[in-house]
C-alpha cells in the first residue's frame, strides 16, 4: 500500500507541530483476523478459568479462601483489561508521523517520539516474515512510556534495532521507510518535512 502521507499536525507536550502522518492500518497484513484469534482466544480461555476458579472458592470464609479470592479476582481484572485494550488497538491502530524534530508514533503502547540526533543507524529487517525498518539510538527517548529503559535493550537483542516499524501496517510504508533513511543518511533534508 504505497498512499502518500496525510500533511497536518500532531500535539506533543501540549504544542502542535507540523508533521506528516502515515496512519497505520492492519490491512496490510494476511491472516490478520488469525493472528487476532491467537491472541484473543487465550484470553478469552483465562477469563473464563479464572471465572470457574472464583465459583468453585466460593463462599469459603478461611484465609487461604480469601487470598485466592483476592488473586484470582485480580487474574480476572488484568485479563479484562488486556482484552479491552487489545480491541481497542484492532478499532483504532494509531500513527506513525515524521516531524522536524524526529519519528514520532502514537499507539497502544503509547506516544513515542525518537529524535533524529539520537538515531545512529536505521536499515530494513524481517521479523517473522514482516519487514520492518528499525533503528538503532545512542539513548532513551524523553517522549515515551515509563517502561521504555527497559524495552530497548531487550528489543535490540531481539530485531538488532531498539525501534522496529513494520511496513506492512503504515499506510504509505515505502514513503515512511524512504523519508527516514534520507533524514538520518542527510540531516538537511530534515528540514524539508511538511
Amino acid at each position: 500500500m504505497n498512499t502518500p502521507p496525510e500533511h497536518g499536525s500532531v500535539e506533543i507536550d501540549g504544542v502542535p507541530r507540523p508533521a506528516l502522518i502515515f496512519p497505520l492500518t492492519l490491512d496490510g497484513l494476511r491472516g490478520k483476523r488469525l493472528a487476532q484469534a491467537i491472541w484473543f482466544v487465550p484470553l478469552i480461555a483465562l477469563i473464563v478459568f479464572y471465572v470457574f476458579l472464583l465459583i468453585r472458592i466460593g463462599t469459603r470464609t478461611d484465609t487461604t479462601s480469601h487470598i485466592l479470592r483476592i488473586f484470582v479476582i485480580a487474574m480476572e481484572g488484568v485479563f479484562i483489561a488486556l482484552a479491552v485494550w487489545l480491541v481497542s488497538n484492532w478499532r483504532k491502530p494509531g500513527f506513525v508521523a515524521l516531524l522536524r524534530e524526529g519519528v514520532y508514533s502514537r499507539t497502544g503502547i503509547g506516544p513515542v517520539l525518537v529524535p533524529w540526533e539520537m538515531i545512529t543507524k536505521s536499515g530494513l529487517h524481517k521479523l517473522a516474515g514482516v519487514l520492518s525498518l528499525g533503528l538503532c539510538t545512542n539513548a532513551t527517548p524523553r517522549h515515551g512510556p515509563f517502561w521504555m529503559g527497559a524495552n530497548r535493550p531487550l528489543q535490540r537483542r531481539l530485531t538488532g534495532w531498539e525501534f522496529s516499524y513494520p511496513l506492512p501496517v503504515i499506510r504509505g510504508g515505502h514513503e515512511f521507510e524512504r523519508v527516514v533513511q534520507l533524514c538520518v543518511a542527510d540531516p538537511t533534508a530534515r528540514s524539508t518535512i511538511v
